[in-house]
C-alpha cells in the first residue's frame, strides 16, 4: 500500500475543514481597550494559535515592505495601504490575543485603522474611522492565516514522517539483528544435535564396553 495516500488524506481533509471553518467567520465590529477608554475596531475570531496569526499578518505585510513597531500591546504597521485600490496610507493597529485561557487555539484579533501619525488612544470612543475597511481586511486576511496553519501543520506532518521512519528504520536494523542471531543459534543449535548424536553412539559404545567387562567377570 502507498504510505503516502493515507498522510495525503489526511492533509486534504484537514485543509478542507480549516478552510470550511475560515469561511464561516466574519468580522465583526467590536470595542476594544486602548489607553484612554474603549474604541471602535473591527474584529475577527480565528480558529488558530496566536503566533500563527500573528506570523500570518507579519508575513502580509513584509512582502509589501511593511515593518511594525509594539506600542502598548499594539502592532502597528505605519503608512500602509489597507487595500490595494486605496490610495490613503494608514496606520493600523493590530491587537492579537488568546480568547481564553481554556479556548488558546482561538484567537482575536482587533484592527484600529488611525490616519497616518494619528493617537488613535486620544480618539472618541465613538469614532468609526474606516470600520468597514478594517472589516473587509480582516475578511481577506483569513485566508492566509489559514494558509500559514496548513504550512505548519505539513511542517509537523513531515516531522511525524521522519521520526516515524526513522523508528520503521531502526526496527528494520533490529530485524536484521535478530535473523542473524536467530541463524547463529539455530546452527550452534544444528551442532548441538550432531554432538549430542556423536555422544549418543559414544555411551552406547562405552556401555558395550563396561557390559563386555562385567560379563567376563562373571565368568
Amino acid at each position: 500500500m502507498n504510505r503516502t495516500l493515507p498522510l495525503l488524506i489526511l492533509l486534504l481533509s484537514t485543509a478542507l475543514s480549516t478552510r470550511i471553518n475560515a469561511q464561516a467567520v466574519v468580522a465583526t465590529e467590536s470595542k476594544v481597550e486602548h489607553t484612554k477608554g474603549d474604541k471602535i475596531a473591527a474584529v475577527i475570531e480565528l480558529p488558530y494559535p496566536v503566533e500563527e496569526v500573528e506570523a500570518a499578518i507579519e508575513e502580509h505585510f513584509s512582502k509589501k515592505g511593511g515593518k511594525s513597531d509594539k506600542s502598548k500591546g499594539y502592532q502597528i504597521y505605519r503608512n500602509m495601504k489597507i487595500s490595494d485600490e486605496e490610495v490613503e496610507l494608514n496606520d493600523l493597529h493590530f491587537k492579537v490575543e488568546r480568547k481564553s485561557r481554556k479556548e488558546k487555539d482561538i484567537t482575536l484579533v482587533y484592527l484600529l485603522v488611525g490616519r497616518p501619525s494619528e493617537n488613535v488612544g486620544a480618539r472618541s470612543s465613538v469614532d468609526r474611522h474606516k470600520i468597514n475597511e478594517a472589516k473587509a481586511f480582516l475578511n481577506q486576511l483569513t485566508p492566509s492565516v489559514e494558509a500559514r496553519h496548513l504550512d505548519v501543520q505539513i511542517v509537523g506532518q513531515e516531522e511525524v514522517m521522519k521520526k516515524t521512519t526513522k523508528r520503521n528504520l531502526q526496527l528494520i536494523d533490529e530485524q536484521k539483528e535478530l535473523e542473524e542471531k536467530i541463524k547463529a543459534l539455530q546452527l550452534k543449535l544444528d551442532q548441538n544435535k550432531i554432538e549430542q548424536q556423536k555422544q549418543s553412539e559414544e555411551l552406547t559404545r562405552q556401555q558395550g564396553i563396561l557390559d563386555a567387562m562385567k560379563s567376563r567377570k562373571k565368568a
